[in-house]
């Protein structure tokens, strides 16, 4: 039989689905789209890590402003805390922070607008700033300026920042033009505590620290380099899915010769979740990748509970798990990875130790369940 070539004109969705998604979500870890109804004080986060978000002070979901939607988050006198952590925790790799923000003023002192540093000192974190009475952003990581933007932020307009690590090389953008890069190898981590629209310190002085304005669309991709040099800004809101993956793709008729299963991909073909972990980190840091996972705990040595995002149906799902080490030394190693037998819609225990029966923290953990 002789087979021809299958040209994607010849591929459509099956009927009722649509490809309409991004195909980068799974790496998406933050996500706010900001609407709500006015002076609403729930946040929701839209990425499959379901953060906690708090409001504090006055911040809230106003009407009065929106980039997209009907609706934005206020922080003029207030600030949004994620206490949420393996946010931000990018290590050595590819990021993507972007936003939009609408600036009404300027408080007294350093206006923050994106603070990551827990009690206002960490540097392995970030934070995005405008120095006392200036209005250029910067950058700041691995305890000093690292960008002084070339581009003002505006006021009483939206205007879309994104901080970009593309190989080594982090940019920040402001409305898709480059407003400086730095060489950076800074090692990020995330411990929890990040603040929009303030100084992650101890003040509660809403006149001090603060950037009064509006945020939206809010979204944070780890691994991936979103932009990699001037670009035109978003002009619609960011999608909150993969797309339906699930569905079908059919060929049509026209296409001699080729044959694709007939059961096409269904839920129970398809990860449900899947992580990669290092166990020597600590539980803040582990995941260093991950798909509907939301935490890994630390139960002791070789010890972990893996927490879904979105809980499994049921019990009656698959897990396999394997172990990997960052030297030739772990070549010639016998090991074991370990599932509780009594496993959880919610969660799910696990061990890795070698052959010997004693647990180890391995470097390299990975772990992918399937189910319907």
């Amino acid at each position: 039989m002789n087979l021809q070539k299958l040209r994607l004109g010849q591929l459509k969705p099956a009927d009722g689905a649509t490809t309409v998604g991004d195909v980068h979500f799974p790496k998406v870890s933050l996500h706010l789209t900001c609407e709500g109804s006015n002076g609403s004080t729930t946040v929701t986060d839209s990425s499959n890590t379901n953060a906690s978000i708090t409001c504090i002070g006055s911040a809230q979901i106003s009407t009065a402003q929106s980039k997209f939607g009907s609706s934005s988050l206020a922080t003029a006198s207030g600030d949004i805390s994620i206490s949420t952590t393996n946010i931000f925790n990018f290590g050595t790799s590819d990021f993507t922070v972007e936003f939009w923000f609408y600036r009404t003023g300027l408080g007294s002192s350093n206006n923050f607008i994106v603070d990551g540093r827990p009690s206002g000192n960490n540097s392995n974190t970030f934070m995005l700033y405008m120095p006392t009475s200036t209005t250029a952003p910067r950058y700041h990581t691995a305890s000093s300026d690292q960008i002084t933007s070339s581009i003002n932020l505006g006021t009483n307009a939206w205007t879309h920042i994104a901080v970009v690590r593309n190989s080594g090389t982090t940019t920040l953008y402001m409305n898709g033009v480059s407003g400086g890069s730095f060489s950076d190898s800074t090692d990020y981590i995330d411990t929890g505590g990040t603040t929009l629209g303030f100084w992650a310190g101890s003040s509660t002085d809403y006149s001090m620290y603060t950037t009064p304005g509006y945020f939206d669309d809010f979204r944070v991709t780890k691994g991936v380099a979103r932009y990699t040099s001037n670009f035109t800004p978003p002009t619609t809101a960011h999608l909150t899915s993969a797309g339906d993956v699930n569905k079908q793709i059919v060929v049509n008729s026209d296409a001699d010769g080729v044959a694709i299963g007939t059961g096409g991909i269904s839920q129970a073909r398809i990860a449900k979740a899947w992580v990669y972990f290092n166990g020597e980190n600590s539980a803040a840091n582990m995941i260093q990748g991950s798909y509907n996972i939301s935490s890994i705990a630390d139960d002791g040595t070789g010890k972990y509970q893996i927490n879904f995002s979105t809980n499994m149906s049921d019990t009656n799902y698959s897990v396999v798990g394997g172990l990997g080490g960052t030297s030739n030394s772990y070549s010639s190693t016998i090991a074991i990875v370990r599932f509780s037998h009594t496993p959880d819609a919610t969660h799910q225990n696990m061990s890795t130790a070698y052959s010997s029966g004693s647990f180890y923290d391995f470097p390299r953990v990975y772990v992918v369940f399937f189910g319907n």
